[in-house]
């Protein structure tokens, strides 16, 4: 399995709004037949850092399921300029993110 993931850090007084956003948007783009699972995902915990829970900013990941590297990349290459593109609406501008493909060993 590939994982198409894509990370940010959304400050804590807009996370509900940012997850209105990703309910909404970011779930259309995981209608596409080849998506086999999609998720949004926050770090719980930071293992030695304490303090982790009381950070002013949230770090929030979607998480798109591919069966393969090729469904992956087509996915990149039709829906993820347009889905990052409706971010930048949301947020404004100079969004800040981070895509990263995964796959299980």
């Amino acid at each position: 399995m590939f994982y198409f993931n894509i990370s940010f850090v959304i400050p804590s007084a807009r996370k509900d709004s940012f997850l209105q956003w990703a309910r909404s948007e970011a779930s259309v783009a995981s209608a596409a037949p080849i998506v086999k699972d999609f998720r949004i995902i926050t770090v719980a915990a930071v293992p030695g850092d304490p303090d982790f829970a009381k950070s002013p900013d949230k770090n929030i990941s979607l998480q798109y399921a591919f069966d393969s590297l090729s469904e992956c990349r087509s996915w990149n290459e039709t829906l993820f300029t347009p889905l990052m593109d409706s971010y930048a609406r949301w947020h404004g501008p100079q969004p800040v993110y981070f895509a990263t493909i995964l796959k299980d060993l």
